[in-house]
Order: structure tokens, then C-alpha cells, then sequence
């Protein structure tokens, strides 16, 4: 995908919400809280994320980091609609050395992201996916 059609993707997003959705009932759970705090930067091959729960009071460094995702990388537009990351740096040491794969979609000023199907370590068993709403910050 050349730059001019991948440009409605690039810039800065602030995270409005993110919720796993399970595939066997299409319930969806906000894992960070209703109202999040995070941003997303993506340019020509480059994006990095964090994302935090609001209510991140505790001291606990496990309970700290079981409260925010955040990692970056070099990334690639395919098929118009599929951000893949090869995550350089991030949260948790697992994710180092990956590949990412967010299908999105924007409208006016809305990006949408989602994770593909897997299984999710909260709900073991279970089919889900990350469903995050972001608005374009113009910073």
C-alpha cells in the first residue's frame, strides 16, 4: 500500500476505550475501565501504543502492570485494512520479536482497531479479541 493510502491511519490517537469482546456470546468487557487513558502514534513505519486503566492507585507493581499495555514497533499497512507490528519494545517481554496483526477501519476522524480471535489468558478456554476505539488528536 503506497503512503497516500495509508495516510488516514498515521498520526496521533487518543484511546477512548478498549474492551475484549468473547466470540461465544459477544459480551464485552472493559479490561482497563470505561474511560482509559492512552495513545497511539502511527507514521509511515512506526507506531508505538501505551494503554492504562484510570485507576491505576495501587503501589503494587503486579497489580501496576496488569493495569497497562504498552509496546512500539515497525509496522506495515496490507490489504487496506490490517496494521502488522514487528514489536521491538514492549510491557511484556513475550511480546518482543512478535508480530502484531490490528484490522482497522477510519471514518471521520474514528479509528477502530481489533485483535484477531485468540484465546485470552482472563478468559481461559474462551475465544476473544481487543476491540479499541481511538479519536485523532491533533497535536
Amino acid at each position: 500500500m503506497s503512503d497516500i493510502e495509508a495516510r488516514p491511519l498515521f498520526g496521533w490517537w487518543k484511546i477512548l476505550s478498549f474492551q475484549v469482546e468473547l466470540e461465544d456470546t459477544g459480551e464485552r468487557a472493559d479490561t482497563y475501565g470505561v474511560d482509559p487513558l492512552g495513545h497511539i502514534v502511527i507514521e509511515r513505519d512506526r507506531m508505538m501504543s501505551i494503554l492504562t486503566s484510570r485507576e491505576r492507585l495501587s503501589n503494587d507493581p503486579a497489580a501496576l502492570f496488569e493495569t497497562m499495555i504498552a509496546y512500539s514497533g515497525l509496522c506495515r499497512v496490507e490489504d487496506e485494512d490490517r496494521l502488522i507490528i514487528k514489536v521491538d519494545t514492549a510491557w511484556h517481554p513475550a511480546w518482543i520479536g512478535t508480530e502484531q496483526v490490528r484490522f482497522f477501519n477510519v471514518d471521520r476522524g474514528v479509528l477502530a482497531m481489533t485483535t484477531a480471535w485468540q484465546i485470552h489468558p482472563s478468559f481461559p478456554g474462551r475465544l476473544a479479541r481487543g476491540v479499541l476505539m481511538a479519536q485523532r488528536n491533533n497535536v
